[in-house]
């Protein structure tokens, strides 16, 4: 069962409450609301929702509150199944990281990339989640109004595109990641806040347990509320109480913001995989952290929906960027189609 389905025909849950799916609009206490001084990462099922927009709505809230949330079930079985046959052959060939960036990925973490075209499924079902999606379009998509064209005033939307894709298989041994966070890369510095707010962030990640995660195997340790902390603020010790980790059980899923201080954990048991499928969007208009170009067969890429083709970076973010030969370059790649294809650049 996926997180589109009802488990419970007449009511949802909600942070272990339960309220009528039939009224929406009843406003219920949201137990989140009073912990700004601390706040926790929070877990959501995904199979008591009846409505994806109100799952899209809680997840949301909680990472705006804590920078996290751990949604349950978020990935079914035979998903994972799938993912597992698919990939599995490529961490098979890799030996180890790179020694060279030891201090950031320990050698003893293998890890393929360019996801999109070795991997149907990851592309379908973990890029494109249709939850993930909405959710990263809620904090990553950027609209400028009443910006002029001699006497036009026009409004344009840039909307999220992926940033990475990645397997990470962490094996026994493995020591902890150093805290650190993702949006760096993007010369990302904002000042502390009280609350979050829209604009603050330019990345927000992805990952999906495709095996038990636990502290022992090396859970990712995150400090919550860190995303609201002014950007010269270094991270706690490791051993700082205000870690939590990020326990998952297979097809669980673990969203955070990019400016949250966290670090992958310890793989300290002696026979444990931790397995995880990984994405990471950033805003329209920003480079890619992993060139998707490059990185992935582009027959593969034209095998994708549309929809995917553009996540990916290969369609325009508006206005005009992205171009190829004056044309929106999903259109190059597609010349059959056309239900799907926008002549407008604005």
């Amino acid at each position: 069962m996926s997180a589109s389905d009802c488990s419970l025909s007449n009511s949802t849950m909600r942070y272990g409450y339960l309220t009528p799916c039939s009224s929406p609009s009843e406003q219920i206490e949201d137990p989140i609301s009073s912990q700004k001084s601390s706040p926790t990462i929070r877990k959501i099922d995904s199979l008591q929702y009846c409505n994806k927009d109100d799952l899209v709505s809680d997840i949301c809230q909680s990472l705006r509150i804590s920078g996290g949330c751990i949604i349950k079930n978020l990935v079914d079985k035979g998903i994972l199944e799938s993912l597992e046959a698919e990939i599995r052959p490529y961490l098979n060939r890799v030996e180890k990281a790179d020694a060279q960036r030891e201090e950031f990925v320990p050698s003893s973490t293998r890890m393929v990339t360019g996801l999109l075209s070795k991997s149907k499924t990851y592309a379908l079902n973990i890029a494109g989640n249709s939850i993930w999606q909405k959710v990263g379009e809620n904090f990553l998509t950027t609209t400028m109004r009443n910006y002029w064209h001699g006497d036009k005033a026009r409004t344009s939307t840039s909307l999220p595109q992926l940033s990475t894709t990645v397997t990470f298989s962490v094996r026994p041994g493995t020591k902890a990641q150093s805290l650190h966070r993702d949006d760096d890369i993007y010369h990302t510095y904002h000042p502390a806040a009280r609350e979050h707010h829209n604009g603050r962030d330019t990345m927000v990640c992805l990952f999906v347990a495709g095996t038990k995660t636990r502290k022992e195997n090396g859970a990712t340790r995150i400090i919550p509320g860190s995303h609201l902390w002014d950007y010269s603020q270094p991270p706690p010790s490791s051993d700082d109480a205000s870690i939590e980790c990020a326990e998952l059980d297979p097809g669980d899923a673990f969203m955070m913001l990019g400016g949250c201080f966290h670090g992958a954990g310890a793989n300290t048991t002696p026979d444990e995989e931790r397995l995880v499928y990984a994405a990471f969007s950033t805003r329209g208009y920003l480079r890619q952290e992993e060139n998707q170009y490059l990185a992935n067969d582009v027959e593969k890429i034209k095998e994708l929906p549309i929809s995917i083709q553009r996540y990916a970076g290969y369609g325009v973010s508006k206005p005009f960027m992205g171009w190829v030969d004056m044309e929106d370059p999903v259109r190059t790649m597609n010349p059959g189609a056309t239900d799907e294809l926008d002549d407008d650049f604005w």
